[in-house]
């Protein structure tokens, strides 16, 4: 019975031992678990700050705590989102986020993103011969550029970068970009650029007087004469003395309109000058000067920069009617005529430099870039409405009438040609010749642009409409609705007005041809007439 007892005892014993050891396990781990009471601090990729970015900022947000859920938001919002994958910044961001487990949620963390555009920029700074277009190019949508080329800080108010033109860089400067897209951050990139501008050698007459028309006027006392005045302007002299030359009165008053209008490069030079007399001989000349020594010298260089950038072009041209149409086109194109103003707008300096001028500016400007090639060129002067003054020029040995300032027809953007290399006569219909020296009798026609061109100037109205519907009626049968022709300034107003009034039935005129507009819209600008038609 004892042993029973003791076996029973056994087998207790033996049953208690085999469940201690899983009951203190169990209870070993539940203890160990219940222990974890924080959540470490959620981390991101990237570190608040300002990214230059092709399109989108990848944000990753991580926990090094296992098992936890990250919450986020963005720009303030106060619903916060699971975090399951990359987040995507498309503009500027402030993200907010934590983490969890069991209940039991982290610091809350706080990064900020800015975005600026990436973009490419060329050529890319540098040194370079001639004029560079500058492109830029951005894979960001939406993006605007705004630049200055004086190395000032570019505002919204600075000029607009135009992909179809991209920035002129002609000359050496500082370039400064600014990027602007709504939602992203400003962005300023600066570029240095040195422009060495190559140089089309060309056989000037500009600094060489032996070579102008004025000059070859004169007779051999009045030649050296001019050579004194000619070296004396050169130089801003007050004073030259003359009284070993032996010259008149008479002689001053031509030779010195001579000196002005052979040499538009003095642009410092009044059209005026004092003198002195001992007896009827000339002592001195006194020249009277627009600017000081100093100043002259600074604006020569700026102007002889300028000019060079049109003589270059000028000169990729293939012949002289070319070059010279050029050198006109570009003087209206790039000159507001205005009748008061500063020192500038009587030399070459006003168009060149400052894009306004008197006619003064304008001869003298056509003079100075013909002169520079090997034309001869010089200003006259006359009346037109008033003082004016304009230029005879020099093409394969024959002499033309150029009015540059009338071929810019004021408050119009178009340049026209009814002055560009006419005659005399047909000049004096509208000018009157005064000038200081005697001026050659232009009769040559080959380098009038209507005839360079082959284009027709009407100056009888009854032509010009009888030519304008046999036109129009053959563009109408073709597809093209609009014709335009050329008349004088005269001719182009009575047109107008002759189809304006219904003087002439034009619908009854078109029909005699086979054509039937619904309707018809006249107009000109300048000595440019244009009939539009409507199917």
């Amino acid at each position: 019975m004892k042993n029973k007892i003791l076996a029973l005892l056994a087998a207790v014993f033996v049953s208690v031992s085999a469940f201690s050891t899983p009951v203190q396990q169990s209870i070993g781990a539940y203890v160990t678990a219940q222990a974890a009471t924080s959540v470490k601090t959620p981390t991101a990729n990237k570190a608040s700050g300002t990214y230059t970015v092709s399109g989108k900022l990848g944000i990753k947000l991580s926990c090094k705590t296992s098992g936890a859920k990250i919450y986020y938001s963005t720009n303030g919002g106060k619903s916060y989102k699971l975090y399951s994958k990359t987040i995507s910044i498309s503009k500027n961001t402030t993200i907010k986020f934590y983490a969890v487990k069991n209940g039991i949620k982290s610091k809350v963390v706080s990064r900020t993103y800015k975005l600026t555009p990436k973009f490419t920029i060329t050529p890319n700074a540098g040194k370079y011969e001639g004029t560079q277009i500058v492109k830029l190019k951005s894979g960001v949508s939406g993006v605007k550029f705004y630049y200055t080329l004086d190395g000032s800080k570019p505002t919204t108010k600075s000029s607009v970068y135009d992909p179809a033109k991209g920035i002129v860089i002609d000359e050496s400067c500082k370039l400064r970009i600014r990027t602007s897209k709504s939602g992203w951050t400003t962005r300023y990139v600066t570029k240095s650029y040195t422009i060495e501008q190559s140089v089309i050698e060309a056989e000037s007459i500009l600094e060489d007087y032996t070579e102008k028309y004025a000059y070859n006027t004169l007779t051999a006392k009045q030649k050296k004469l001019y050579k004194a005045v000619y070296d004396g302007v050169s130089e801003l002299d007050e004073k030259i003395d003359v009284y070993d030359l032996g010259c008149s009165e008479d002689d001053i008053r031509v030779v010195f309109y001579a000196v002005a209008f052979d040499n538009p490069q003095f642009f410092w030079l009044k059209t005026e000058c004092d003198y002195s007399l001992l007896g009827k001989t000339l002592r001195s000349v006194s020249p009277a000067y627009l600017y000081t020594k100093s100043k002259a010298a600074s604006i020569t260089k700026d102007v002889e920069k300028a000019a060079q950038k049109i003589i270059n072009e000028a000169l990729k041209k293939d012949d002289l009617f070319e070059r010279v149409l050029y050198i006109h086109d570009t003087i209206v194109n790039m000159t507001k005529y205005i009748s008061d103003g500063e020192n500038h707008i009587r030399g070459v300096n006003g168009p060149l430099l400052n894009g306004e001028a008197l006619c003064e500016g304008y001869a003298k400007t056509f003079a100075y870039l013909c002169q520079s090639i090997g034309i001869e060129a010089v200003c006259i002067s006359g009346k037109s409405g008033g003082d004016h003054m304009w230029n005879i020029v020099k093409l394969d040995g024959e002499w033309y009438q150029m009015d540059v300032t009338f071929d810019d027809p004021t408050n119009i953007t178009a340049c026209e040609h009814t002055y560009f290399c006419i005659t005399t006569e047909q000049i004096l219909k509208d000018h009157k010749l005064d000038n200081p020296f005697s001026v050659p009798d232009c009769t040559a026609t080959e380098y009038s642009y209507f005839e360079a061109t082959g284009t027709t100037l009407y100056t009888n109205v009854n032509e010009a409409y009888e030519a304008l519907v046999k036109q129009a009626a053959a563009n109408f049968k073709k597809g093209i609705l609009t014709t335009e022709i050329i008349c004088d300034e005269v001719c182009v107003k009575k047109l107008f007005n002759l189809i304006g009034n219904k003087e002439r039935d034009i619908f009854a005129d078109l029909e005699t041809y086979g054509v039937v507009p619904a309707s018809a819209r006249r107009s000109y600008i300048g000595t440019s007439f244009k009939l539009e038609l409507v199917k």
